[in-house]
């Protein structure tokens, strides 16, 4: 279902930052789509289709979007009765979660509208997605909630060093660093032997990512996969998130590196930020436009969002980022390659690069940030809005076309969780 009726040509919306966007958008959509077993995967319009059933990749993103609305640093854009709701559907969420996750701590992950497990293999994405979404809701969530988060955990700990994809590893791996600092911190206990496991798998995810960072990056490209292909925002991101607890110099700069590297690949000619399209993805030689998926824009700002996040904690150590000089100095340019380097402040300009200030680049990496949630409002390739605030909806794709009408789960939970991001 798709449509250009609402297809305008000529300037784009975006000014750097999210404008009058600030107050939370509504959950009238997800809350539509949400029945007593858990989230609905896709739409007809904004009418759920329930032949399509449910997945645990949906409900573990949903569980994760209610935390990050719920987290005390959105209370100010959140009114107590839409916290009511959010946490009601919290409720839905984690007991989905409970029913699909198996005796040997694995969860299935389609699920008919019938409550019928369907036939499938073993989903390694879906397993890290869902580790990492109990390990949030066990820091994040409340009392009467945490529990079971926890104990959700606690039954898939035992699968985090079987887990096999990339993207499954990125979020184990993101989930480990999550729960150590949150141990570290006082936010959690840790039960006993439970913090060697996790600093092993953190580390040991950690080394791959950086082995396939260096066995694909060579003659101008700089990814962990010979393919930029869907959810890419989540391997820098990781990266980054694992900085944060092992302090190791390399994973930072490679975090860096590759998030450079996909924003270069996610900016148009126009300055506005283009998703990689799922008909055939980006190699080195080519890359395909359409369609245009909104998961892309939410994992690009977290990832954004993560690298401000993890300079922040180096910025008063005196070091600094070699940027490329090449880069467009406007906001809306390609993106700043960043090479950290320490011991160095100031300003120095070194052939091609020039050695900038760890606040300059926060700044800019939040700018960058904030455009993600542009796009959303028509700052994109057919300059058309793609969301809707006032039932928090959001179109399926983006096609040469036009929007694909249809407002499933995905999309309305990548536009909740950009704009959770940019609310600050």
């Amino acid at each position: 279902m798709s449509s250009n009726s609402g297809r305008r040509h000529g300037g784009h919306g975006g000014h750097g930052g999210h404008g009058g966007h600030s107050d939370a958008p509504s959950f009238v959509h997800l809350r539509r789509l949400t029945d007593d077993t858990g989230l609905l995967e896709h739409a007809l319009g904004r009418i759920p289709r329930r032949q399509e059933g449910y997945t645990t990749d949906d409900n573990a993103r949903a569980l994760w979007t209610v935390a990050e609305w719920l987290d005390p640093r959105r209370k100010r854009f959140v009114g107590e009765a839409d916290r009511a709701t959010l946490r009601s559907l919290a409720d839905i969420y984690l007991a989905f979660l409970l029913w699909t996750q198996q005796e040997d701590g694995w969860f299935h992950n389609n699920v008919a509208y019938d409550r019928s497990l369907e036939p499938e293999g073993v989903s390694h994405d879906c397993q890290g997605r869902a580790v990492w979404s109990c390990a949030d809701a066990w820091v994040r969530l409340g009392e009467g909630q945490r529990e079971t988060a926890f104990i959700l955990f606690q039954k898939a700990i035992r699968t985090i060093g079987s887990i096999g994809s990339m993207r499954g590893r990125a979020f184990a791996m993101a989930a480990c660093a999550h729960l150590l600092e949150a141990a570290g911190n006082g936010v959690i206990e840790l039960p006993s032997g439970w913090r060697n496991e996790l600093e092993h798998h953190l580390r040991r995810f950690e080394q791959i990512l950086i082995d396939a960072f260096r066995h694909f990056s060579h003659g101008g490209w700089r990814w962990f996969e010979p393919v930029m292909s869907y959810s890419n925002g989540i391997l820098p991101w990781a990266m980054l998130r694992a900085f944060r607890v092992t302090k190791r110099a390399e994973t930072l700069e490679i975090g860096l590196d590759s998030l450079s590297s996909l924003q270069t690949a996610m900016t148009s000619e126009n300055g506005c930020f283009r998703p990689i399209g799922n008909e055939s993805w980006r190699t080195r030689d080519s890359v395909s436009y359409w369609d245009q998926q909104p998961l892309e824009l939410f994992k690009l700002a977290l990832a954004l969002e993560e690298a401000a996040a993890a300079l922040e904690t180096v910025r008063h150590d005196g070091v600094s980022l070699l940027v490329s000089a090449s880069s467009a100095e406007s906001g809306r340019g390609h993106a700043k390659s960043g090479t950290l380097t320490a011991e160095r402040s100031g300003e120095l300009v070194l052939g091609d690069a020039r050695l900038v200030d760890i606040a300059e680049h926060i700044e800019f990496l939040r700018q960058a940030r904030n455009r993600c949630l542009d796009w959303f409002y028509g700052d994109n390739d057919l300059g058309v809005p793609m969301a809707d605030p006032k039932e928090g909806c959001c179109f399926d794709g983006l096609q040469e076309n036009g929007p694909n009408m249809n407002c499933g789960a995905e999309a309305a939970l990548s536009y909740l969780m950009t704009h959770a991001l940019c609310a600050d």
